[in-house]
């Protein structure tokens, strides 16, 4: 899955102004004036004052600031939950014994160390970055920016198990390129440029993940780190992640964009990754009690928009592929405020969050297979890390073992990330859930109209179908179904782009084929296709589950705008019996004539075998499709390739001249 978009809006403005007291406080002002007087004594005395000044003003200012959204009593409260001076995760390398008894796992780490050690690093390259603003093409930048940034890891790994000095000089090249770059930010989330000219700066993704990693890198090698590095480290710190990010908390919502800053107040992944980096970095290195309480406090209070985000049922409207991304940052941020505040902090506490925490063990039809709703890639699986540090916490001991070891989807694997697995957070457990559905035949998410209908034992056939749940990254699929038949899905949702370009997020988005309803498996009617699916109000007319069979009843009406159009709900039933069957009836309620083209994506081939029936194969699995109508069907393709996933879209061709029902029935093909 790519990287994550930036939210339209605003986002130049006010020019920054940091607190660095060198480049735009007081004293330089002054310096100059005393100069030009020729007194280099009064210089040096009036430079010594005003460094004093601006070194004292800075602590006085955190400390009597006042955070629109943050209660100063609760920061306080929060300063004396936290150690005297600032912690990373896990242990850090100088504690042999702890890193000695995990040098096995480990070792893998020390190859990668010396394959990176044996080639130059790679410069930051500013065209490579100004490819997004002149072509929209992301991906000359986060290849550059993986060049480098990707061999932090492994080196600081192998360092803390080898603990030779022989990695060193490499990663304080690395600490000090990264370091360097004139922005922090991914190229897509600086179409302005502001942060690449030095305008002023705010955080993003990236910044906060490599704030993250900075700082843990900081913590974990100490004094190891050359002391010029570590100043660079520090300094580049402060003024593209830390002083922007107080300057939000002054100001809050008030601001037209939040300071560049708008996730903290946004319902979906952004939220939980930028405050997990921003909020990991300042714990790790910020030597003020009351800055990283500062911190700690606003990922308390800015991390409820996340939260907001899912629906009471536990549903992730991002999709699989996203709750892999949002909520293994979320996870971390949540063990990382735990471990801090000594367990008196928990932000996995509420009821809601933890139905959240099992969607990756509720959603999937079967072992290994998700539907791909939304902008999940193909065959999504739930992050294998993720779901280990969820079957831990509660105490949870047959989910993994059921899954692939194989996941996709954004996998997290920063420092914090594996210092997490390497030495985890005592006492973080919660209770075992009294009810898990991965072990039941169907989960119903209410709030949201998504039925999970899973096959009987002994039985491959499954099948999910949406009412709802539109919002962030969300394709126009208002009934879009996917049928699992074993490991693979012969028909149903494509799923969404391996990568994203500058209209993916634009106002053009929904012309793609893959995101608009053209590319789901919805019908299309006289014409038209579904409007955008975040306007629309959708209702789940009935449902009903049982050991014999699952069925929903979904009202599409409000999804189209054809005047001739009075009604049209789709009714999926689910029957167990035998080797199973899924039964899809579309009811058209129209006023005159129309052509209904009921489309019928798959990645794999077809085959027309009769007037009414035709076959799918994929990876070895036959999926046989009868469809019925009151009068003759066609059968024709469309290949679509947007977004770098390819697919068919086999079209049903059903001619109605009023009112009228389309069956589909599919079974396995044995």
């Amino acid at each position: 899955m790519a990287s994550e978009r930036s939210k339209p809006g605003k986002i130049d403005g006010d020019s920054f102004r940091g607190l660095n007291f060198g480049w735009y406080g007081p004293g330089a002002v002054c310096r100059r004036a005393v100069r030009r007087q020729g007194s280099d004594e009064l210089l040096r005395r009036m430079g010594a004052f005003l460094s004093l000044f601006a070194f004292l003003s800075l602590f006085a200012g955190l400390a009597q600031a006042q955070y629109a959204e943050l209660d100063a009593n609760r920061i306080h409260e929060i300063a004396g939950m936290l150690t005297a001076q600032p912690v990373g995760f896990g242990e850090p390398c100088s504690d042999r014994g702890a890193w000695q008894a995990r040098a096995a796992e480990l070792q893998g780490s020390i190859a990668e160390a010396e394959q990176a050690m044996s080639t130059p690093l790679p410069p930051f390259d500013e065209q490579a970055y100004l490819m997004f603003t002149r072509t929209g093409d992301r991906l000359p930048m986060e290849h550059n920016l993986h060049s480098r940034m990707d061999q932090l890891v492994p080196l600081v790994l192998a360092e803390c198990v080898e603990y030779k000095g022989r990695f060193l000089p490499r990663i304080a090249e690395v600490m000090d390129s990264l370091a360097a770059m004139p922005s922090w930010t991914l190229s897509a989330h600086d179409p302005t440029l502001v942060n690449l000219h030095g305008v002023r700066y705010y955080v993003d993704l990236n910044a906060a993940d490599m704030s993250d990693n900075l700082a843990e890198a900081l913590y974990l090698l100490g004094d190891r780190i050359p002391a010029a590095t570590r100043s660079h480290v520090m300094a580049e710190l402060e003024k593209h992640v830390f002083a922007p990010m107080r300057q939000s908390f002054e100001r809050g919502n008030s601001a037209a964009d939040h300071n560049g800053n708008w996730w903290l107040y946004a319902d979906m992944n952004w939220n939980a990754v930028c405050l997990k980096g921003t909020t990991g970095a300042a714990l790790a290195v910020l030597s003020g009690l009351e800055d990283r309480a500062l911190f700690v406090a606003a990922a308390e209070h800015y991390i409820q928009h996340y939260d907001a985000g899912f629906e009471p049922d536990g549903y992730d409207t991002e999709g699989l592929g996203y709750w892999n991304y949002g909520f293994s940052h979320f996870i971390e941020l949540r063990e990382n405020v735990l471990r801090a505040t000594g367990g008196k902090i928990d932000l996995l506490a509420s009821a809601k969050m933890q139905k959240v925490a099992m969607f990756g063990i509720e959603f999937p039809m079967m072992p290994g297979n998700a539907a791909a709703f939304g902008d999940a890639g193909v065959m999504p699986r739930p992050d294998a890390h993720l779901m280990r540090v969820i079957d831990h916490i509660f105490q949870i001991p047959a989910s993994q073992p059921a899954m692939p070891e194989q996941s996709s989807g954004v996998q997290h694997v920063g420092l914090t990330s594996i210092a997490l697995d390497l030495f985890p957070v005592s006492g973080d457990e919660l209770p075992t859930p009294s009810e898990l559905s991965h072990h039941d035949l169907q989960t119903y998410y209410a709030d949201s109209g998504i039925l999970v209908s899973r096959p009987a034992p002994g039985q491959d056939l499954a099948v999910t179908i949406k009412a709802g749940g539109n919002t962030t990254h969300s394709h126009n699929d208002i009934g879009s179904f996917v049928i699992g038949l074993g490991a693979v899905q012969p028909v149903g949702d494509p799923g969404g782009p391996k990568f994203y370009t500058k209209a993916t997020f634009g106002p053009n988005r929904l012309d793609s084929r893959l995101l608009n309803s053209f590319g789901h498996p919805v019908p299309e009617i006289g014409g038209q296709l579904q409007l955008d699916a975040t306007k629309v109000m959708v209702s789940v007319l009935s449902h009903s589950l049982s050991e014999a069979g699952d069925s929903i009843t979904i009202d599409l009406t409000h999804a189209y705008s054809m005047p001739a159009l009075r009604r049209v709900t789709r009714t999926l039933v689910h029957n167990r019996a035998g080797q199973g069957s899924i039964e899809i009836t579309d009811d058209f309620d129209l006023t005159g004539p129309a052509e209904i083209i009921e489309s019928l994506p798959t990645h794999g081939t077809w085959e027309k075998t009769d007037d009414h029936t035709v076959l799918f194969t994929l990876g070895g699995e036959q999926l046989r499709a009868a469809i019925h109508g009151p009068a003759p069907v066609t059968f024709s393709e469309t290949k679509v390739d947007d977004y770098g996933n390819p697919f068919t879209r086999v079209e049903v061709h059903v001619p109605l001249a009023g009112p009228g029902k389309i069956t589909m029935r599919f079974t396995p093909a044995k």
